[in-house]
């Protein structure tokens, strides 16, 4: 006898209330099993080959920052800050629901805002303060415990943890090109164009709001358009060669550097500038500058996008990433979860945020 008809036997011989019972045990069955496949195509994380993770709820277009521990997906709305090694959802933040926002974060901050508002978050999501300035909002950056932003009129006011301005910085020397808090101290610096004179004239100036300038260097033989801070050290890259000063002392160098293009910087105990030729899509041939030393590197094949790293670059190339030395030893090889595309941010724990562009992956570098 089939199994089936032994079945339908069974069910036609069992007592009514029983049957009534099975049928609603089974009916549960089914309705659970159901709940639990939709779970698990909804937002959460998922495992991929070759050891990454996909951080699911988020788009390639979004904008991706580091923040503390974890990162950041902004989509113009809502703020959403993941872990940095599983990329579980910790929280997301709005101001108002509203659309238009703007994104800026550090190690310790996040800041929103549009117009006239302004709300800044410590890495759990709490409100740290927000302002409403009399002024239009052009652009913010986050620092360690205070936000420098600029107005249309390029102004620039630090404001403080409980919501005061510290100081208001009115550049002179043209146009603003750059502005940044860093450090834990939140110094400030701003690189500035003034092409009013016979030869257009790039200057950094940094300060420390709410005292006093502290440093000031201009030229007018290159542009410069980067800034890179490590304590004391200043590392400006121009499109003739790479300036290096100091806010403590008279320390001055030039590295040349022309025909290269800034892709990445590694700041730590040392501080590397990676440069890759510039114009190139699949970029191959490299130059990595230490304090005044400059080592060439070599891809083994064209890649779509590099990272400096403590001691060694990383180039991606679809489903491989290479590792290249500095100390000029052998190049690894290794699997990516995905193509990359493109890389959406480097996270401080040695993982980066990948793209193949329809998904995004957390995955570790090798």
């Amino acid at each position: 006898m089939r199994a089936s008809s032994f079945r339908f036997r069974f069910m036609l011989n069992m007592p009514h209330v029983l049957r009534i019972v099975v049928i609603a045990l089974l009916a549960a069955a089914l309705i659970c099993g159901a709940v639990l496949a939709v779970r698990g195509c909804a937002a959460g994380t998922g495992s991929l080959s070759g050891g990454g993770t996909v951080v699911s709820g988020v788009d390639p277009e979004m904008e991706f920052l580091p923040l503390g521990d974890g990162f950041v997906a902004f989509d113009g709305t809502y703020a959403r800050a993941y872990d940095g090694k599983t990329a579980t959802l910790l929280w997301e933040r709005s101001p108002d629901r509203s659309d238009g926002y703007a994104c800026d974060a550090s190690e310790w901050l996040l800041a929103l805002y549009k117009a006239d508002s302004l709300y800044v978050y410590d890495t759990a999501g709490n409100v740290a303060f927000s302002v409403s300035p009399q002024r239009q909002i052009e652009d913010v950056s986050a620092g360690h415990s205070r936000v420098a932003v600029r107005y249309s009129d390029d102004t620039i006011e630090v404001i403080d943890s409980t919501g005061k301005s510290v100081e208001t910085i009115s550049p002179s020397d043209g146009e603003l090109l750059d502005f940044a808090l860093y450090s834990s101290s939140d110094l400030l610096y701003t690189l500035s164009l003034d092409v009013s004179g016979i030869s257009p004239r790039s200057s950094l100036s940094v300060y420390q709001p709410g005292k006093l300038l502290m440093a000031e260097f201009s030229t007018t033989d290159q542009l410069y358009y980067r800034a890179l801070m490590n304590g004391s050290a200043v590392y400006i890259v121009g499109t003739r060669s790479v300036d290096g000063r100091s806010t403590s002392d008279d320390t001055e160098n030039s590295v040349p550097i022309y025909g290269w293009t800034l892709q990445d910087a590694y700041i730590g105990e040392e501080t590397h500038l990676l440069f890759a030729l510039s114009g190139a899509e699949d970029k191959t041939a490299l130059r990595v500058l230490t304090g005044t030393e400059a080592r060439d590197l070599h891809m083994p094949a064209g890649c779509t996008a590099l990272c400096m790293g403590r001691d060694c670059v990383y180039g991606f190339s679809g489903q491989t990433v290479y590792r290249v030395p500095l100390s000029g030893g052998p190049c690894q090889v290794g699997s990516l979860p995905c193509s990359a595309q493109d890389l959406l941010c480097r996270l401080k724990n040695g993982r980066v945020l990948l793209t193949d562009g329809a998904q995004v992956a957390l995955t570790a570098l090798p």
